[in-house]
């Protein structure tokens, strides 16, 4: 697999994707916290958002996943499975959950980690989770926050 480097130093953040992935504007009918996506243009299975959202100092990245998952749960994602991940260095948590409609699995992956009083949110998605697991684990251990001024 060769990798790209993207540096986003006004977020803070940098990330790794496969090269030939593009990245697109973000969408923020979807979440004012978005600030970049990517995704394959060959194959739009599957795809990755990173969000940037400012954080209490007393909220931890197993806290900010719960209630990302109520919030998921009201739109019909449902078997979620919440564990500790490592995300650059820092202590953090993933969450897993899918969508079924009409015959369909949406399945997504997101990961958290807190730094500089924000949240960092790698949002994963995909139509075929198992194909897709390697990749995503791959780009979240890429995933390199910077030191902000």
């Amino acid at each position: 697999m060769q990798w790209q480097r993207i540096e986003k130093p006004d977020f803070g953040y940098a990330v790794h994707v496969p090269q030939g992935w593009d990245e697109s504007l973000p969408d923020m009918k979807i979440s004012p916290w978005e600030t970049a996506r990517f995704g394959d243009p060959a194959d739009r299975r599957h795809n990755f958002t990173v969000y940037r959202a400012p954080t209490p100092p007393i909220w931890t990245a197993s806290e900010t996943a719960e209630r990302v998952q109520a919030r998921l749960k009201a739109t019909g994602f449902g078997e979620f499975q919440i564990t500790s991940a490592e995300i650059d260095g820092r202590a953090g948590t993933r969450l897993d959950g899918v969508k079924r409609d009409a015959g369909r699995t949406w399945a997504i992956r997101q990961y958290f980690v807190v730094a500089h009083d924000v949240c960092f949110t790698l949002g994963f998605g995909s139509f075929m989770p198992e194909e897709d697991d390697w990749l995503f684990t791959a780009m979240a251990e890429r995933f390199e926050i910077l030191a902000l001024a």
